[in-house]
């Protein structure tokens, strides 16, 4: 029996307004961690797959790209943008090297950290030219990469169960950007916070999804759980097959005991953006502006004091290599005794999700964690596989009526509705009913009505990012998230009462227009009743 292994790699980006002519802190913050995205994550796993296929190793990666995330990386403006901040970036780093002229580690380190800058600047300019998308796009039609398919936004499904036009409106937004941007329509779909209720199933099976992940709870508290357990899919009622996220990914990864809490880890606590003078920090930061990371970080996880460098990327290599070792050792010995519990299949499967934002955040060698597997991966018992590649007919395999569940807080999505967010739903509630409403209301009109229709569609879709009030309940960004939740649900309320009293100021409606540059191609009759 074949012991298959699967990665998902789950990115995520909230919009960002970069059209402001003077944007508040909290957007610059939230701007300076999505470059940070790109610099720490998105090139350097496009470098990662170009070292995998030169060296000729045939890797398999499950991939989640959100349309808000593909717009942002399509967007000029934004592409100059990050140009600016590498730029920032290398000018601080010619400052770092000169003022530890005189210590030889933290200026080995300080030049590392500035070259690396300076190569990350040359590849999204001279190699990818500045588009990349496209290069997904690339390893995807190479069959080396699955790209997912995903809402619009965030949104938590089951807290919208009750109205599926909402459900259909992001679906079917999601499914136009993904082929706006990769050319073709996705087999999987990546349910948002693994938020699963009764039913939802049928609209995304709908818009012709094979399959999707589901948490493990939903697998395991059915009334008929499986008899093969979590690691063979199972079937819904229509026909929409659902693989079960590992369980035990997370806990092997974050935990105290985890991988990534390995002492000799570059601690992503501590940066110099929060630690110099600001006058220290410029061109980055200015005075009285407020502070950000800088990516000039000089410490390992463990050490205490201020007064020394003490990270070793070397040592970092080393452990990475030994953390890969034991991955594929536990995987290998659940997959075995998975395979003792699997009656009638040819295989098992460990699907592993891991969220992009999360683990870089806390782990900076997650991608050379990452290719060490997948190079040490053909000497192992395991094989890795897309998940469509190994997605059995349906006909064939158990039928399950799946359990309410989610994959964060608890289980059951409760910090998405909490006592510090709740607020927020009462009024995006009311937002989707008026928008399924005035779908309805005005059917085939042209001109400004549509343009005021195809906003209010469009800043609804963004006041429904599950992601806005996650960042309230945890206070982190929550100044931002705060904003963007009421610029959304301001502007959707004027277009709803402009609609009613046919008046609209059209200086408005433009100046929206190109602050919210998100989805031009919108139609604002996806909200329409499917009958």
């Amino acid at each position: 029996m074949l012991k298959n292994l699967a990665f998902i790699i789950k990115t995520s980006q909230d919009f960002i307004r970069t059209n402001e002519d003077n944007p508040p802190e909290c957007d610059k913050l939230k701007l300076n961690s999505f470059f940070e995205a790109v610099s720490d994550s998105y090139i350097p796993m496009l470098q990662m797959f170009e070292r995998l296929k030169n060296d000729g190793i045939s890797f398999k990666i499950g991939l989640v790209l959100p349309p808000v995330l593909c717009s942002m990386l399509d967007d000029e403006k934004i592409r100059q943008l990050y140009v600016d901040f590498l730029d920032k970036r290398i000018a601080l780093g010619k400052k770092e090297i000169n003022r530890y002229k005189d210590d030889s580690l933290a200026c080995e380190l300080a030049t590392s950290i500035t070259e690396k800058n300076k190569e990350l600047k040359r590849t999204f300019c001279e190699v990818y030219q500045k588009n990349l998308t496209a290069q997904f796009a690339k390893y995807q039609k190479e069959g080396y990469l699955e790209i997912l398919g995903t809402c619009a936004t965030d949104i938590f499904m089951p807290y919208y169960a009750d109205i599926p036009e909402a459900l259909s409106a992001q679906i079917e937004m999601g499914l136009q950007s993904y082929k706006k941007c990769f050319g073709e329509l996705p087999e999987g779909f990546y349910l948002p916070e693994f938020g699963y209720t009764p039913g939802i199933e049928k609209i995304i099976r709908s818009y012709g999804y094979a399959y999707t992940i589901l948490h493990s709870r939903s697998i395991l508290l059915t009334d008929t759980p499986p008899v093969n357990g979590i690691f063979y899919p199972v079937r819904t009622d229509n026909s929409l097959v659902a693989y079960t996220a590992d369980p035990f990914i997370d806990d092997q990864i974050y935990s105290e005991e985890g991988w990534c809490s390995n002492s000799v880890y570059r601690n992503e606590n501590r940066d110099i953006g929060f630690e110099l003078d600001l006058k220290k920090l410029t061109p980055v930061m200015e005075e009285k502006t407020a502070r950000c990371s800088t990516g000039y970080k000089y410490w390992k996880k463990d050490f205490n004091d201020d007064a020394c460098v003490s990270y070793d990327l070397e040592e970092a290599k080393k452990q990475v290599q030994s953390d890969a070792d034991d991955f594929i050792y536990k995987k290998a010995d659940l997959l075995s005794k998975a395979e003792q519990c699997v009656s009638d299949s040819d295989y098992v499967v460990s699907v592993c999700c891991i969220e992009e934002n999360k683990i870089r955040t806390q782990w900076s060698e997650y991608l050379l964690w990452l290719e060490a597997i997948i190079r040490k991966i053909p000497d192992s018992e395991l094989s890795l596989v897309l998940t469509k590649e190994i997605l059995p007919k349906p006909s064939l395999i158990e039928r399950i009526e799946p359990y309410y569940s989610a994959g964060t807080s608890d289980g059951y999505g409760e910090n998405l509705l909490s006592s510090k967010n709740c607020w927020m739903m009462r009024y995006v509630r009311k937002a989707t009913e008026r928008m399924v409403d005035l779908a309805e209301r005005f059917p085939s009109d042209t001109g400004l009505k549509t343009r005021l229709l195809n906003i209010g569609a469009l800043e609804l879709l963004l006041a429904q990012s599950s992601s806005l009030a996650k960042m309230i309940e945890e206070e982190q960004d929550s100044e931002y998230a705060e904003r963007r939740f009421r610029l959304s649900i301001n502007a959707f309320t004027v277009v709803f009462d402009a609609l009613g009293s046919n008046t609209v100021s059209t200086e408005w409606l433009t100046k929206l227009e190109l602050m919210d540059n998100l989805f031009p191609w919108i139609n604002y009759k996806i909200f329409s009743i499917k009958k």
